[in-house]
């Protein structure tokens, strides 16, 4: 092992003692002020009291202890080299610098995320993908979502900007090469060499959308101003985060209010814990809203 492994190993060793020292005490600190603050929000009492009896995670709920990182399995690709799973009879490929134990824990995650009880859950019985769509994935990374419904759409455009998603992405989804489009771009309120707004891009897609999921770390209402002639399109559906900023639930409740769209924010709350050096009171965000335009 030369100097350079080692260096990285403590650092990384570091970071992780910071952050789970961080995450103890703000586990803490979220009890002390609800203590002292009280609140009638029945899905944040909830999360405070499950809080209390359990470790801080990202969703302070029953649900999330159904998902172990010891339960998923991972292969390699003796063509490629790229390490995958086995998601509902597919190939899920992930970014080649990843190892089988980042990859576990990834995936994890997004078993979670997308569990029924989520406040990250895209879908609801009421509110899904239909067969025959087309379906813009927009923030993609390793695309799980899109590939559970790539056999119910018509036709799927996945933008992501990310290089070493994009070879995982194009492993994932070459069977379905013919009805799938990947934009390395970032989707945006411009358009140049590395950025797309989707009415631009929409001049010459041939397929308009029916589903949109948006999850791009905070830059969300950039997407929205890049696709507002998209938003007259009566029926479309739109799945749209709301935990990357403390305020953003509440500011994209009142931006869609007077347009008349039906809005259904997802259950529960959730803690952002990428956000965990800032994270201040209340604490909890809601994951996503629900639109669909009139």
């Amino acid at each position: 092992m030369n100097w350079v492994t080692l260096k990285y190993k403590a650092e990384c060793t570091w970071k992780e003692y910071l952050f789970q020292k961080r995450r103890k005490n703000l586990k803490q600190e979220i009890i002390r002020y609800y203590t002292g603050n009280h609140s009638d929000n029945e899905e944040i009492l909830s999360a405070v009291a499950y809080l209390q009896k359990h470790p801080l995670n990202t969703f302070p709920a029953p649900f999330a202890e159904k998902y172990k990182e010891e339960d998923i399995m991972v292969e390699k690709d003796s063509g490629n080299g790229l390490l995958y799973i086995v998601q509902e009879g597919k190939r899920l490929y992930f970014k080649r610098s990843y190892n089988a134990i980042t990859i576990k824990k990834l995936y994890s995650g997004l078993k979670m995320e997308q569990d029924m009880e989520s406040p990250h859950c895209y879908m609801t019985s009421k509110f899904a993908i239909e067969a025959g769509d087309t379906f813009f994935d927009i923030g993609c990374a390793e695309g799980n979502m899109a590939l559970t419904y790539i056999e119910k759409v018509d036709h799927l455009v996945l933008f992501e900007r990310d290089k070493e998603w994009l070879e995982a992405l194009q492993a994932t989804f070459a069977p379905w090469k013919d009805k799938v489009t990947i934009v390395d771009r970032y989707v945006s309120d411009v358009d140049d060499k590395i950025n797309v707004s989707i009415d631009n891009f929409l001049k010459t897609y041939p397929h308009q959308p029916n589903f949109i999921k948006v999850d791009v770390e905070g830059a969300e209402e950039r997407v929205l101003i890049g696709m507002k002639e998209l938003l007259f399109q009566p029926g479309l559906k739109i799945a749209l985060c709301t935990y990357h900023r403390q305020d953003d639930y509440e500011y994209f409740i009142k931006r869609f209010a007077p347009t008349k769209a039906q809005i259904m924010p997802s259950k529960g709350v959730m803690l952002f814990l990428n956000d965990i050096k800032q994270m201040k009171p209340p604490y909890f965000r809601k994951g996503l809203i629900r639109i669909t335009t009139p």
